[in-house]
């Protein structure tokens, strides 16, 4: 399964459904599931903004999956501008849908980009 780490807040924004368009530099071509990986690093600053400890926010682990359903570049009229992202013209906004967080987080070592995440782990439909 394709894997998306993100620094924190960021992640556990989109796990509890606040952070629905994730924005990128990038354009990505993939749709369809991803899981959403939080960091090792947290914005401090961010997590007390979005009400987030940053002493206790997980970190180092798979938080969830959602569902990449489309990627557009900004601006666009497919999203609403919000406190969540750089919605800057030429940047690009991945639209994420069906947030799926885990019960509890999965450790795992996240990477740069897009990556592939050994999903054995969530076969186990208890996860949810």
């Amino acid at each position: 399964m394709k894997a998306l780490t993100l620094i924190q807040p960021w992640a556990l924004l989109i796990m509890d459904g606040r952070k629905t368009v994730e924005t990128r530099s990038w354009e990505t071509k993939y749709r369809g599931l991803l899981a959403i990986h939080a960091g090792a690093s947290a914005d401090i600053m961010a997590c007390l903004r979005f009400g987030y400890d940053p002493k206790t926010i997980i970190r180092g682990a798979v938080l969830g999956m959602v569902r990449l359903v489309r990627c557009v570049q900004f601006p666009s009229p497919l999203v609403k501008i919000d406190e969540y992202g750089d919605f800057t013209s030429g940047r690009f906004g991945w639209i994420l849908a069906d947030v799926k967080p885990f019960k509890e987080p999965i450790k795992a070592k996240g990477m740069l980009g897009l990556w592939n995440w050994d999903d054995k782990n969530i076969v186990n439909t208890s996860l949810f």
